[in-house]
């Protein structure tokens, strides 16, 4: 049987060897257009191929493009995140260093409306007039948290003042705290504080 199949397939292209030599031309036209139409289909294939990959790098360069942009925002927002962070640290230093250093009382600006009794304020003014010449002041009227003595120094703005001359003193009690008021009350200047 095999020698029966090997002689039938020679046998065929025997028969097939003669009929290429009777018509070469239409032979090789079959064969020329078979390979055009393979060409072109392999062609077609490949340039689907690459758009797809064209179309895969594009998507990619996008997203690479997208990143970017997004580091460069990132990148902006840590060194806006620095700037902070540093400008943080001074104010917590200053803070720090302000706890710890003692400030002098002098350097406090104090409230010019009221009188004081060392650096603690006892009393609160209402529109003082002063006359530099004869070195007093006079106060219309004072509402003070302590009966003011007159052999006491207060101090008001940057002078020091003995007051004494009073016409109307009152004691207002509320259920919060006494109060003592003066109308109008007169005071001596003695020097600058």
């Amino acid at each position: 049987m095999e020698h029966g199949f090997l002689a039938r397939i020679i046998d065929r292209v025997v028969a097939n060897a003669r009929v290429i030599r009777g018509a070469p031309e239409a032979v090789a036209l079959v064969g020329i257009v078979t390979l055009g139409i393979s060409y072109f289909a392999f062609q077609h294939l490949h340039h689907e191929r690459v758009a797809a990959l064209s179309d895969r790098i594009a998507s990619q360069e996008r997203l690479l493009a997208d990143y970017r942009t997004k580091l460069k925002g990132a990148e902006a927002a840590a060194a806006q995140i620095e700037k902070l962070t540093s400008s943080l640290a001074r104010a917590q230093e200053s803070l720090r260093q302000a706890k710890t250093t003692p400030v002098s009382i002098e350097k406090q600006s104090r409230d010019p409306r009221r009188l004081y009794e060392g650096n603690s304020p006892i009393a609160l003014t209402q529109d003082p007039k002063v006359d530099l010449e004869k070195k007093k002041i006079t106060f219309p009227i004072v509402n003070a948290a302590v009966i003011l003595a007159t052999n006491m120094m207060y101090e008001f703005h940057d002078w020091k003042l003995t007051c004494g001359g009073t016409q109307t003193y009152n004691m207002v009690n509320d259920a919060a705290a006494r109060e003592f008021s003066y109308s109008p009350l007169t005071c001596r200047i003695l020097g600058n504080r």
